[in-house]
């Protein structure tokens, strides 16, 4: 079974990553079990909201300037690539790799607003991001 995971990230790792095709990450935020069973009276998609603004939090924190946008990665990952859950994330046992990247998420300054990318759409948008 696969799951989605949210990866807060700078523009400058998303640029190293679609260079090389793969990345060290730290946890991904996820539906896990206990994430599920605290928040039981979610739905689906509620939840992935949830944890989406957890990844968003994350990602403004890690910008250089805080007039920036930050970034969040979706990954789909399987059962077979996690080393280990959490209370709301995953921890891969590999490095990721992009072809498991299913979408952006640009993150407003604020931290209100989530614009989404479609896969194909990153390379071309990256010059844009990197100038902020």
């Amino acid at each position: 079974s696969a799951m989605r995971g949210y990866l807060p990230v700078t523009v400058e790792e998303i640029a190293a990553f679609l260079e090389s095709q793969s990345m060290e990450c730290g946890p991904l935020y996820a539906p896990t079990i206990k994430f599920l069973t605290a928040n039981s009276e979610m739905d689906e998609e509620e939840g992935e909201f949830l944890l989406s603004m957890l990844a968003a939090d994350e990602a403004l924190e890690m910008r250089a300037n805080p007039a920036n946008p930050g970034f969040i990665l979706a990954l789909e990952v399987s059962d077979p690539e996690i080393a280990e859950h959490g209370e709301n994330f995953v921890i891969l046992k590999e490095v990721a790799k992009w072809e498991s990247v299913q979408c952006a998420f640009l993150v407003s300054p604020d931290g209100e607003e989530l614009t989404w990318f479609a896969t194909q759409e990153i390379k071309p948008a990256l010059s844009d991001w990197l100038q902020g």
